[in-house]
């Protein structure tokens, strides 16, 4: 039984990336021929699909750079060496280059050797497969030629080429251990727990007092000492992005209007509190793509009060969003897909007894009996160390049918 549960819950998280798989593809197949520049998307977890389509076109040179750090006379002896071993030659008309592992370059290295290539006549397409963003694809005329795939704004897949540029876009990836992005280029270092930690907090809350900051942060210190700190660790934080995460407006931090924020939480609540009220084939895509979003508990690195609190909130909708999407794959018969997606938010809350009858319903419709009343025990076991009690009559008595359909 246990195999079998193993294979539907693998079955589940392959088919987590269905939605901006397809998404990749409608793009691929809609681009125009002045597209010449193709990047994946850094963040996109299935560049090989992209890969896998790129290479799959005729004329089609692929190079898999080697190395780390390369500069850029090693990035254009491994080009040269690919290309006259695929081909013969060193000609390029009509070819289409597929460039693999481009984030074992230096970036300024191969943000030159990108604009020499894309300015070759002869190439009619770049596929760029890589964990970073070039950063020259934004300027030297590249900017029009150019596409970022999969892009879906609302999945936190920008195409960077289309912004205005006018504003900073910034990523916040808190779903997990914490990833924050400005204009597609990934802050590495924060100078210290405190700065990432006061970061976190400020885009969490959107807007907040000076003296709810200091009650999280500093509870023990007088409002000078608070103040100097409070300072010294923002300044930090505008030092690391490059430019100022909020300002003071009315008695209340907020973030600067010359920033956009993209924030899988926000995004995240948005499309779970969106499905309560949609009919069911809508509320089947939103809460697919809350699913997706959701990457691992709230910044899950860090252990202070604040966090762990939010954290806590935000599992319990998360569960609520995975029990409310098995239930629609219920709804429409999908019975293999509604038992991954119980078992899944059982295990952030394994006393929760509807969602434990809900599994030994779809086991028992999957003619899996056993399998069921495993569950029904472990729930047992559960409910009489944790509370001292016994599970719900009507938790007994689905049991007991159960057994005796056995």
């Amino acid at each position: 039984m246990e195999g079998t549960v193993n294979i539907v819950m693998l079955h589940e998280v392959k088919s987590m990336f269905h939605l901006t798989q397809q998404i990749a593809l409608q793009q691929l197949d809609e681009l125009g021929k002045e597209i010449r520049l193709v990047i994946a998307h850094p963040n996109y977890y299935s560049q090989h699909l992209l890969l896998d389509h790129a290479i799959q076109g005729s004329n089609t040179i692929y190079i898999r750079f080697d190395g780390a750090e390369l500069d850029y006379d090693t990035l254009c002896s491994q080009f040269e060496q690919a290309v006259m071993t695929q081909t013969g030659t060193q000609k390029l008309a009509s070819a289409t280059i597929v460039l693999d592992e481009c984030d074992r370059a230096e970036s300024e290295a191969f943000d030159k050797f990108l604009i020499e290539i894309a300015n070759h006549t002869g190439i009619e397409r770049i596929y760029v497969i890589g964990r970073a963003m070039p950063g020259c694809v934004m300027h030297n005329g590249l900017r029009e030629q150019t596409r970022v795939i999969p892009s879906e704004a609302e999945l936190m897949l920008w195409d960077y080429t289309q912004r205005d540029e006018d504003m900073k876009l910034l990523e916040v990836r808190a779903l997990g251990a914490g990833r924050v992005l400005l204009d597609g280029q990934e802050i590495a270092g924060w100078d210290g727990a405190l700065p990432c930690a006061l970061f976190h907090y400020l885009v969490d809350r959107g807007m907040v007092t000076r003296s709810e900051i200091f009650e999280t942060f500093w509870p023990n210190l007088s409002t000078r000492e608070a103040t100097n700190v409070f300072h010294v660790t923002k300044r930090k934080i505008s030092e690391v992005l490059g430019t100022d995460l909020t300002v003071y407006r009315s008695g209340f931090y907020h973030l600067s209007p010359h920033i956009q924020l993209s924030y899988d939480v926000a995004l995240f609540s948005e499309l779970i509190q969106n499905s309560a009220v949609a009919p069911l084939d809508e509320r089947i895509a939103l809460l697919q793509r809350a699913q997706t979003l959701y990457r691992g508990d709230f910044l899950s690195k860090l252990d202070m009060a604040w966090v762990i609190r939010r954290r806590e909130g935000i599992l319990q909708t998360y569960t609520e969003g995975v029990t409310s999407l098995a239930k629609a794959m219920s709804e429409i018969g999908q019975y293999d897909k509604a038992l991954s997606l119980y078992l899944q938010a059982s295990s952030t809350n394994p006393a929760r007894e509807d969602i434990t009858r809900e599994i030994m319903y779809l086991y028992q419709q999957l003619q899996l009996p056993d399998a069921a009343l495993k569950v029904y025990e472990r729930l047992t076991t559960q409910l009489q160390e944790t509370l001292g009690v016994m599970p719900a009559p009507e938790t007994r008595e689905l049991a007991e049918t159960i057994i005796n359909q056995r």
